[in-house]
């Protein structure tokens, strides 16, 4: 809770010396706002949620939006038995245009980042943040994960109403992986196919690091 706060906090001081700059009203502004769908959100291979968004223009090269996305339970690739998940996401954005195009509009923006997920993760095991492998038949996994991106975009107009918003961008990340109410727990690891690769839920640690994004969204332009 603590780190959503932080991050309103933040946001909202970007946006106050954002509308502190003086705008030419003269500029010839593009003035659409957007209802946005992230369709790559479903197949993320952890945490598949729905998540869409809104975009509103807010004056001259300015507009402000926000994602809300929510899902619960694990990914078809981390293959592991689970119960009762929930996943809360929250994104607000500020963009800035960049040039005048019609077609193509292409902005800079900075988002930032919360997410938080529950679960219950059944009959497994998990390296703890001294190094030692435990194995379980119960245990209550939470995750949280809050940070910024700095963005590029476009928005790609295919009609009159209907198009794509393509971005990509680097910022960083804090991590909060934490495992608590073990039943059953005895030293040990488990050796199950992952499919090469290691998920958000073998591992207890609290981290930062660089987060870079890249993809796209769909929009429906008001």
């Amino acid at each position: 809770m603590r780190a959503l706060l932080l991050t309103i906090v933040v946001f909202s001081l970007f946006v106050s010396h954002a509308f502190s700059q003086n705008i030419d009203k003269t500029d010839n502004a593009d003035t659409d706002s957007y209802i946005t769908f992230s369709p790559l959100s479903l197949l993320d291979i952890h945490s598949p949620r729905l998540r869409a968004g809104y975009i509103q223009h807010i004056g001259g090269h300015w507009k402000m939006g926000l994602d809300l996305g929510a899902g619960g339970g694990t990914g078809l690739f981390s293959n592991r038995e689970a119960e009762g998940g929930s996943l809360f996401e929250v994104r607000p954005e500020l963009y800035y245009r960049i040039g005048k195009g019609a077609r193509t509009p292409k902005y800079m923006a900075i988002e930032f980042f919360y997410i938080n997920e529950t679960i219950t993760l059944l009959n497994d095991g998990y390296e703890r943040r001294d190094g030692v492998d435990f194995l379980y038949d119960k245990i209550d996994f939470t995750r949280q994960k809050y940070g910024m991106h700095l963005k590029f975009g476009l928005f790609l107009n295919l009609g009159r109403h209907f198009g794509f918003n393509f971005y990509g961008g680097i910022g960083f990340r804090f991590k909060d992986i934490s495992f608590d109410n073990l039943v059953n727990a005895r030293e040990g690891s488990v050796e199950l196919p992952r499919h090469g690769f290691r998920t958000v839920y073998e591992k207890e640690e609290n981290d930062f690091g660089p987060n870079p994004t890249l993809g796209f969204k769909l929009f429906y332009k008001l």
